[in-house]
């Protein structure tokens, strides 16, 4: 398969994609020597109770770290940041987005989680097509369907994924996200899991590479290696603990999508525990075989141990004991109790949940899941998951958390919409949310210790937003402005362990145009692959989508015919 040798292409990729770092930034950013900076006269939100917040405050950065945080800070050979007018505060954090699939961007916007071909869903067209280059009948259980069509290679070369990590990572950074958690199942070969490393790395932006499945075409002769094994340090998980994660101080860091189940299939040992002896955070929703173990049962598995806070869950949909048709307060619910043996565990355990809340609400994956997490007494973090189907944009993600749970329950005021007469529970508050993508996003990446508040001693992964602007300003609260009014627009300035990535809503050191181009060029390579020579029949008529060759519906709906049978169309007026 063409593609990286070791990671020589990757090496050479970035470097043509590089720009000089602009003349007034020249003592702001990394050049080996430790740096002062001092950000000057901000409102400060440092998220922690024994720090406080600050109407007016200054922040001292010394190298990679926080050094103070108070009312007035004496500059000293410290370079000065002007950010009056601005909120200075911690740097987003998501915990679970696909990053590989930055190619296909809005390609199912209007797409749901499952179906079947011919519909175009996320599964069949992202799942399958773009990902695997396979497309199969459904099948029954325990017996996979016919193979319509199949590549007979995955349609991804290792240099695609590579641009692709980069521009999912450069995209966040310009909306404020300092660290995410990429969630890759794109692992088909070394070569592919290589190239998204390095792609991580390259960005600059910090990142938990959440080491998941990939399709396996040993078959085709293209090697494999995912998961790994206990105590081998020469395949999977292993090999990249060695490789690439020996240090905890480096900006990427070493997830793995094993759940509380076999590793694999007919493994003495859990996922768990095939992470655990690599250092790894456990971060996954269905990656390899875990999590479709009953989880009361892998609770009971002395195996997995009893302290889950390395363990993040994604999504959390459908976890109550019984059907319900709506959540209130405490374990009401209609028509059933909302019990849970699943959040009983997860709090008790100390264990962290990731809701990928606008994406749930638009896809199907069930209602995100905040109620039942707030009842637990768990504070969820926040993440986009799919670059498909919906924005990375944090604002969307805290303002679609804050309104999705006020709608809910606020309804619950009215007689007509709570037959069951359920407890109205308490509304989200705009500093919740905040803490949603900071405070528990750091907590869900194992990084709680460096990262999420302003906290001397910990690392500078800072924002500074824009808040003298003519959407915002006069600011009269300060956690509503960035929840209810504010969008990537007003990211103005990103810090990453001290060092500034985007400068007065510029990316720092990188050729934007030259990155939009290879992304574009990689996604058409990917096409003509998708559309190339298949082992088996030839892609077959979509929906929605043109045929001979295939091409995704560019003006239309990607998915509208063939979604719902079962209701007519709508029939508006104007």
């Amino acid at each position: 398969m063409a593609g990286l040798a070791g990671t020589s292409i990757a090496s050479g990729q970035v470097a043509g994609l590089r720009s000089a770092t602009p003349r007034d930034l020249q003592n702001l950013v990394g050049d080996g020597r430790r740096r002062r900076i001092l950000l000057r006269g901000g409102v400060v939100l440092s998220l922690d109770p024994r720090v406080g917040d600050f109407e007016k405050a200054d922040v001292l950065i010394d190298g990679k770290t926080i050094a103070q945080v108070a009312p007035t800070i004496s500059a000293g050979d410290a370079e000065v940041v002007d950010c009056s007018g601005t909120i200075v505060m911690p740097g987003f954090i998501t915990t679970h987005h696909h990053h590989y699939e930055t190619l296909g961007r809005s390609i199912i916007a209007d797409g749901r989680l499952n179906g079947v071909w011919p519909e175009e869903t996320y599964g069949t067209v992202v799942q399958n097509i773009w990902t695997t280059g396979r497309i199969t009948e459904p099948g029954t259980r325990g017996s996979p369907g016919k193979v319509i069509w199949d590549l007979g290679r995955v349609p991804y070369d290792p240099e695609d994924l590579y641009i692709s990590e980069v521009v999912a990572c450069l995209s966040e950074m310009s909306e404020g996200v300092t660290c995410g958690t990429d969630t890759s199942q794109a692992n088909h070969t070394p070569a592919h899991t290589d190239a998204m490393i390095k792609g991580l790395m390259d960005s600059g932006r910090r990142s938990v590479f959440d080491y998941g499945g990939g399709t396996d075409r040993s078959a085709e002769g293209f090697p494999f290696e995912a998961p790994g094994a206990m105590n081998d340090t020469t395949k999977g998980v292993g090999r990249l603990a060695k490789t690439y994660f020996s240090s905890k101080d480096q900006l990427v860091t070493l997830g793995f999508g094993g759940g509380p189940g076999p590793a694999f299939p007919g493994a003495p040992y859990t996922g768990f525990q095939l992470g655990r002896s690599f250092g790894a955070f456990l971060n996954s929703g269905t990656s390899f075989s875990g999590w479709q173990v009953p989880i009361v049962e892998a609770a009971a598995d002395p195996r997995n141990g009893t302290d889950w806070s390395d363990v993040t869950r994604v999504h959390a949909t459908h976890l109550q004991d019984e059907p319900l048709a709506q959540i209130g307060a405490g374990s009401s619910g209609y028509p059933n109790k909302s019990d849970s043996k699943f959040w009983e565990i997860w709090r008790d355990r100390g264990a962290h949940v990731s809701l990928a809340n606008v994406i749930e609400m638009a896809m199907g994956h069930g209602m995100p899941a905040f109620q039942q997490a707030l009842n637990h007494g768990i504070l969820p973090s926040l993440s986009p998951d799919v670059d498909t189907n919906m924005t990375t944009d944090p604002f969307s993600l805290m303002r679609g958390a804050f309104c999705l749970q006020r709608a809910l329950a606020n309804d619950l005021a009215f007689k007509e919409s709570n037959p069951g007469n359920l407890p109205i529970p308490q509304l989200l508050t705009s500093r919740q949310c905040i803490e949603m993508v900071t405070i528990a996003g750091a907590a869900a990446s194992g990084l709680l210790n460096k990262v999420g508040t302003l906290t001397p001693g910990k690392e500078a992964d800072i924002v500074i937003l824009e808040a003298r602007s003519i959407n915002t300003w006069p600011m009269n609260n300060v956690p509503g402005t960035i929840v209810t009014m504010m969008n990537p627009r007003h990211v103005r300035d990103v810090f990453i362990a001290g060092k500034v990535v985007y400068w007065k809503h510029g990316l720092v050191g990188w050729n934007v145009d030259r990155v939009l181009t290879q992304v574009q060029q990689a996604r058409d390579r990917v096409l003509a692959r998708i559309n190339g020579p298949a082992k088996v029949g030839k892609i077959p008529k979509y929906n929605n989508s043109f045929a001979d060759p295939y091409r995704p519906n560019f003006l239309e709906s990607c998915c509208f015919k063939g979604q719902n049978k079962a209701s007519p169309e709508y029939v508006l007026r104007p």
